[in-house]
Formats: structure tokens, C-alpha cells, sequence
């Protein structure tokens, strides 16, 4: 029985009715509401059980693969290959052929087909889709996650929070209010039209395409899916050439399988991997929607090659995030959430903490307390050594470029505390790491401070009065989230409302994106648009705009002949178009004269002379 029948059952009681019990009453009820909610939010929904197998590279103990020296994805002497290798190590996975244009047009007319059979599916047939998806997830956390970090360089933990957790949060939401996200939004339609009918429908865009980044390969695989194909599209995903290891060999088997075993065509979900060109093909080839997950010049280019078959996009570019910390707070409760949005992932979050903006009198305690933690922290392959706390560079070649900030900024006066250079691991001297990292006494117009880093580098200004600190956070050109760590909730509301981001935490971190009933995006170089929420399904939809008669019975839209092609007397039209506004939209008197005027035009005309 679930809580409404409960509910219902008890309302019909005497017992509800007893005015002996009229407390008691109103206690069942609001426990009963309160399960009701909780039943909604956690309730399962039928799954179909399905299965696929590990990678063998991602199973405990293999060492297989040869170790490449300064590994590359891309060897000259081998066009049109993609070089997977697990960047903790520098060893070799797989080579796999990066697809091209032939094979994006392939897969659209692919994911065409099977989108005009699966728009026609209920929304309870979708739900089963997901809810199996899920629970193959929930079984199967720890593969999926060993997966990705065999293939990216991150730890466990680090795949349970950015890969697992905000995966299941997605599908969850997506599953309790996905459907009245979708559903026909009946609107006002006004006092002038009053006998109609004013509703918004939400139409399946057609087939959609996804490019995503390389940080999060699974959930930013699965996140625009779990959109795209309940929303009753078809979908392209283009995955980086970065994870094509662990899309091509577990996470679109997952999805494709998945589909399958719900007796659906799997070819609705297209993963595709490779380089630039196939990028390219995959925003001209004709697709109805288009997601970017990545940096501002390569969505620039997304967004122009977009524009010339006026296709629409969301983009998200990245970000420069900060952490304003008032002078009042408690440092050892901060402290701690400060250090996982810094290096959770090695700092490759897209809303990771960029920028510690502190009030001046709690910098040196700050410094005092993050120290010793940051140059203790344990580097190396999380699947080889235990007790990781800080993976790999999923990119080559970038360390290089973040000792070069590093020093720029040193250069012209920021103090570095430790790290600020490439870290070369005793055992795995083929992994890409990059020492975490602390420096302070920064200023806006350094480098360091306008460019994204993205990597385990923990930044620190200072500010002595909240307009400076906000100034400071405002200087930068991405706009995308941002964090406010205040005791005093006006202070902190006072920060969050003159930043510009398109996402703002009181006294957390990056929480928004777990709660999926909000939108995810940013203004600015950030990028523009949203996914996440009922913005985000209803990005992935056509709106169309519907009027009906309320009372096709009774009334329906006239024309009096004055007003109808040809028109016999343009001046009386002209009057009673004139009399028509009046009545709807002026003061009472004018209303009442301008039903006289229009009953005195259509009985005898308006005794005025032709236009």
C-alpha cells in the first residue's frame, strides 16, 4: 500500500472525523505527507537486469600493458589512431581508431531511426530504462569507477563522488520529476482571450549530440544521456579522445545494453570517438541540439559552426571559482571542505576551487592549517598503490605549463609555499603528476589568476573588506560558480548577490550541482545556457505553443462582418479594433463607453467619414 492509499484510507475512517482525535489527526496526516514525499523521491521503479563484462585492464592486478615513454594519445607514425594509456602509469591500453565524418553520418542516420520508435515510448517505459540503468550502478560502483580512473588517473574516492554519486543523483531526479518537467504547462491565457485553452508542449528535439570532457568520463557521458533519451531523444555523444579507452570498452556497452535488454533499439545512443575533425562533423552534421562540455576557444568554434545551420547549443566553458572566506568563520570546519574542492580529482573540476579570496585576519591561520596537510598529501596510481590521495594529470604536457604560472606569479611577488612543479613518482616515472600545490600574497592581474589551472594548485588572496573581496572574485572573465563561507547569513547573502556566476553555496561547495532540481551553467566566458533541472530537460525539447477552445460548444472566435475581408468600411473596423482595446485594457468609464460605441457600429456604423 503506498502512503497516498494510506492517506486516503484513513481520511475515509471515523476515526479522522472523531473530534476527540482532531491532534492525533493532523499528526497522521503530516507523517503520512511527509512518507508520501520520501516515497516519491526513493521509490523503485521496475528494472530489468542486464550485464557487461569488465575490461581486463581495470581488474585487480593486471600489468600487462607496456609502459610508453613520454606517452602521447597521438603518434605521427600512426594517423588516425587514438593511444589510450593510463596516465598514472604510462601504461599502454589500447589502440583504437578515432572515428570520422563518414562514421558520424553513420550514426546519426543510425540514432534517426531508432529516435522515431522511441518517441512514441510512455514515459513509464523510459523510467524503466533508467531505473535499470541504475541498478546496474549501484551493482557495479566499484567497476565503473576502476574503470575510470585506469583511464584518467583518478582516485576511487574521487570516482565515487564525481562519477558515481552525481550519476545516481541525476537519474533519481530525473525519475521523481523528469515527467512533470515534460508534461503539457497549461498557462493564463488572459483576459482577452478567456474562452481558449493556453498550454505549453515539450517535443523531443529529434537526435541531440553531447561533447564532453575528459574529467569525468563517465557521468559526463551519462548525465546528457539520461537527459537526451528521456526527454524522447536520440543521441550523439562524442566523447574526448582522452577517455576513449573506457567509453568505447565499458561505458557505451553499458548504455547500449541497457537499452537492449529493455527490449529497445540500442542504436538510439551513439558514442563516438576521436580528434578534431570528428568533433567538427559531429556540429554540422545536421543534429537537432548540441551540448559542449569544454574550454571557451574550442566553444567558440562550437558555437560558429553551429550558427551556420542556426543549430541551438549549451555551452559550458569552464570556470575560475572562488571560495570568499569571511573573517568570522570556523577554520576547522572550512578547512576541510576547502581541501576537497581544491584537489578533489588532482583540482580537474570544472567548478573546483580556483581562488581562496580570505579576509586578512584569518590568512595566516589559514596558511598555518592547509600546510602541513597539502605536503602530505599522498600521490600515485590509485590502482596500483592503496591510500591515494591525489591521481594523476589526465592531459600530457600540462606540467610544464603550470610551472610556467607558477613562477610567473613568483616572479611578480606571490609567496610559494610547496609544490609548483612536476612531481616524478619514484616507482611509475611515466606518470603525469604535478606536486600539490600552495601559493599566496596573489593578485588579479596575474596569470595565475585569470587563466583556468585546473589542477591541484590551492590559490590565495586576500581582502580586507567584503567589496574588495567581491571586486577580487569579479575580476575574473568566467563566471560559472562560486562559494561564500560566512557565519553572518547576511554577509554571506550580501557576497553571493553581487557576484557575477550563474551558481553561488553559502557556506559549502559545489553542493548546487547535487541538487539536480537546479540548473547547471555560467554567464560570461562560463559559456551560456543550462543543463540539470526542468531547464535542462526542457534544453533538450522543442516548445511549442497550443491554444484551444475551452467551450467549443459554446463559443468560438467571430468576426463580425465589419471587420472581415473585404472590409465595407475601414473607419468602422478601425473604430470597433479601437472600442475592443478600450473595453480589455482601460479604466471602467471608457469601457463602458466603448461597448456603447461598438453596439452603435455594428447596428448602424460609425456615422464617421471612409478612410
Amino acid at each position: 500500500m503506498t502512503p497516498h492509499s494510506l492517506l486516503m484510507s484513513f481520511l475515509y475512517s471515523p476515526f479522522a472525523f472523531d473530534s476527540n482525535n482532531v491532534v492525533n489527526a493532523f499528526g497522521v496526516v503530516a507523517v503520512v505527507l511527509l512518507c508520501d514525499t520520501l516515497y516519491r523521491w526513493i521509490r523503485p521503479y521496475p528494472s530489468i537486469p542486464f550485464h557487461v563484462a569488465v575490461p581486463e585492464e581495470a581488474k585487480p592486478g593486471w600489468e600487462e600493458g607496456s609502459i610508453l615513454t613520454n606517452p602521447q594519445i597521438e603518434d605521427p607514425s600512426q594517423p588516425g589512431q587514438i593511444i589510450c594509456y593510463d596516465p598514472s602509469t604510462g601504461r599502454h591500453l589500447a589502440t583504437i581508431r578515432a572515428h570520422t565524418k563518414a562514421d558520424v553520418d553513420q550514426a546519426l542516420a543510425k540514432a534517426r531511426r531508432a529516435q522515431e520508435k522511441w518517441a512514441k515510448t510512455t514515459f513509464a517505459e523510459r523510467k524503466i530504462v533508467l531505473q535499470s540503468l541504475l541498478e546496474f550502478i549501484l551493482r557495479n560502483q566499484e567497476s565503473i569507477c576502476r574503470v575510470a580512473s585506469r583511464d584518467t588517473g583518478k582516485t576511487m574516492v574521487d570516482g565515487m563522488f564525481g562519477e558515481i554519486l552525481t550519476t545516481c543523483e541525476r537519474i533519481r531526479w530525473t525519475l521523481a520529476h523528469g515527467e512533470e518537467a515534460l508534461k503539457d504547462e497549461y498557462r493564463h491565457p488572459g483576459l482577452l482571450m478567456f474562452y481558449k485553452v493556453a498550454k505549453v508542449e515539450y517535443r523531443p528535439m529529434g537526435v541531440v549530440a553531447a561533447l564532453v570532457s575528459w574529467n569525468y568520463p563517465f557521468h559526463n557521458t551519462f548525465g546528457p544521456l539520461i537527459t537526451a533519451i528521456f526527454a524522447g531523444n536520440g543521441i550523439l555523444i562524442k566523447a574526448s579522445e582522452q577517455a576513449a579507452w573506457s567509453t568505447t570498452t565499458y561505458f557505451a556497452k553499458i548504455a547500449r545494453s541497457c537499452l537492449e535488454s529493455c527490449g529497445h533499439d540500442p542504436e538510439l545512443i551513439q558514442f563516438l570517438v576521436g580528434f578534431q575533425d570528428c568533433g567538427e562533423a559531429v556540429v554540422t552534421s545536421g543534429v537537432d541540439g548540441i551540448t559542449f562540455i569544454g574550454s571557451p576557444q574550442v566553444g567558440a568554434k562550437v558555437a560558429r559552426a553551429a550558427s551556420t545551420a542556426l543549430t541551438p547549443c549549451v555551452l559550458e566553458l569552464g570556470g575560475k571559482d572562488v571560495a570568499i572566506v569571511n573573517e568570522d568563520v570556523d577554520l576547522e570546519a572550512v578547512v576541510p571542505i576547502l581541501m576537497r574542492g581544491v584537489f578533489q580529482n588532482c583540482g580537474q573540476n570544472c567548478i573546483g576551487i580556483e581562488r581562496i579570496i580570505i579576509h586578512e585576519k584569518v590568512h595566516d591561520k589559514l596558511l598555518a592549517m592547509v600546510s602541513d596537510r597539502i605536503r602530505q598529501l599522498k600521490q600515485g596510481p590509485p590502482l596500483e598503490i592503496a591510500n591515494i590521495d591525489c591521481g594523476s594529470m589526465t592531459m600530457s604536457g600540462r606540467t610544464k605549463a603550470l610551472e610556467a604560472l607558477v613562477q610567473d606569479a613568483v616572479s611578480q611577488g606571490a609567496k610559494l609555499i610547496t609544490g609548483g612543479n612536476e612531481f616524478i613518482h619514484p616507482k611509475y616515472p611515466n606518470g603525469q603528476y604535478f606536486a600539490p600545490t600552495l601559493i599566496t600574497n596573489l593578485r588579479p592581474d596575474m596569470k595565475i589568476a585569470r587563466e583556468e589551472v585546473f589542477a591541484p594548485v590551492m590559490a590565495v588572496f586576500k581582502f580586507s573588506t567584503l567589496e574588495e573581496a567581491i571586486s577580487i572574485a569579479n575580476s575574473s572573465v568566467y563566471s560559472l560558480g562560486s562559494n561564500v563561507f560566512s557565519r553572518n547569513q547576511r554577509d554571506g547573502v550580501f557576497i553571493m548577490d553581487r557576484l557575477r556566476v550563474g551558481m553561488s553555496n553559502l557556506n559549502d561547495f559545489g553542493v548546487n550541482y547535487l541538487c539536480q532540481s537546479l540548473p547547471f551553467g555560467g554567464v560570461g566566458r562560463s559559456g551560456y545556457g543550462r543543463f540539470g533541472g526542468p531547464e535542462g530537460l526542457r534544453a533538450v525539447c522543442h516548445q511549442k505553443s497550443i491554444t484551444m477552445d475551452r467551450w467549443p460548444m459554446l463559443i468560438q472566435t467571430f468576426l463580425p462582418p465589419v471587420l472581415q475581408y473585404p472590409m465595407r468600411n475601414v473607419r468602422d473596423a478601425i473604430v470597433v479594433t479601437r472600442d475592443l482595446v478600450n473595453i480589455i485594457y482601460a479604466g471602467w468609464m471608457n469601457r463602458a463607453m466603448s461597448v456603447g460605441e461598438i453596439v452603435k457600429v455594428l447596428l448602424v456604423g460609425a456615422n464617421e467619414p471612409e478612410l
